[in-house]
């Protein structure tokens, strides 16, 4: 099929199994390289096909950006960006951010640090796109540094301790700096989620974020430097812990994003209209991110309105429209919500 979008908010309509999130799955990979809903792309290729081909138009403040992009059944990509190939849709990302909302955000909030993580890191890559590289860096280091540990566990390591002292180092160094730049998006997420949670709770509730560092409390840390140093003091006193184990037990791949409700951490004393509300202010803080550092977002809403009551309803309404990005709502029924679309699209 071939669709063109008006500005403004788009509803797609049509029954289950229809293909709704399909679309808008469509749309976040042209924009980010990547889906929302899995990690593999061949999971995107339809039944019994061979491959999937996707082809899109994209326009905004750094020009217009015509895309392709090919997934075959064997996993092998093809994207191309204005005539640059490449076999990842990597290629994508960096100046059409989306952020895409579905009723398993919930996980955010109540799940595994993980998925946190990985939410704070595609963030980061919003704020410096170069940052994409330090995070590549750090996860190569650590798997490099958690294969020695196994092997030096098992026996003796390739490298000696030389090699071990070499990726303790490289490890130090990235690991400080993600730390300290995640502690200052924290800063600044925390002022975009409270706001946003406070008007969903139809200002009866609050909440309030930290960042939880497995390398140690950062104080009043305000130099590069420090951060090194205390990781270092960190991994230190792990050391005979580590080579015990066999992994590495400290860094910013233990860390965590912390949402706290009066005292009590949100993620086991929330009920559970408080974590829905919550994933939803981590979510619209993540666009007030992108549009801030990088470009405005295209705004995804997954089948969300089905969770909410009518009061959070007519807030996610509203802070839709005070966005004032491109949005695309999928829905089984575009009559149940509470206002008019600018574009209809029934499939």
């Amino acid at each position: 099929m071939e669709v063109p979008f008006s500005d403004g908010v788009t509803v797609i309509s049509g029954k289950n199994g229809a293909g709704k999130t399909t679309l808008l799955e469509a749309i976040h990979l042209l924009s980010q390289g990547y889906s929302f809903r899995s990690r593999e792309l061949r999971e995107m290729i339809a039944w019994e096909k061979p491959e999937m081909i996707l082809r899109g138009n994209l326009e905004n403040t750094f020009g217009e950006s015509r895309r392709a992009v090919s997934v075959q059944r064997n996993g092998e990509i093809l994207a191309k960006k204005n005539g640059t190939e490449s076999k990842s849709g990597g290629i994508f990302f960096g100046e059409t951010p989306a952020v895409a909302m579905q009723p398993s955000d919930i996980g955010l909030v109540q799940g595994a640090p993980e998925q946190r993580r990985r939410w704070m890191n595609e963030l980061l890559c919003f704020q410096n796109t170069a940052n994409a590289d330090k995070l590549r860096r750090y996860r190569r280091v650590l798997m490099q540094r958690n294969s020695w540990l196994k092997q030096k566990k098992s026996g003796e390591a390739p490298g000696g301790e030389s090699l071990y002292q070499i990726l303790t180092e490289q490890l130090i160094e990235l690991g400080a700096f993600i730390w300290q730049k995640r502690l200052e998006l924290t800063q600044e997420l925390s002022r975009h989620i409270a706001q946003t949670y406070e008007l969903l709770s139809n200002r009866t509730d609050s909440v309030n974020c930290t960042y939880r560092s497995s390398a140690g409390e950062s104080g009043s840390f305000t130099s590069p430097q420090e951060f090194k140093n205390a990781f270092a003091a960190r991994l230190e006193t792990l050391d005979e812990a580590e080579r015990r184990q066999g992994i590495t037990l400290a860094g910013p791949h233990k860390d965590d994003f912390v949402l706290w409700h009066d005292h009590h951490e949100l993620r086991t004393s929330g009920s559970q209209g408080q974590c829905r509300s919550a994933a939803i202010a981590m979510r619209f803080s993540a666009t007030a991110i992108a549009e801030t550092h990088l470009a405005k977002p295209v705004l995804l809403l997954d089948d969300i309105f089905a969770e909410l009551d009518p009061y959070r309803r007519a807030a996610v309404a509203e802070l839709i429209r005070q966005k004032q990005t491109q949005v695309f709502i999928a829905t089984p029924r575009a009559e149940d919500l509470s206002f008019t679309p600018d574009q209809e699209i029934r499939i």
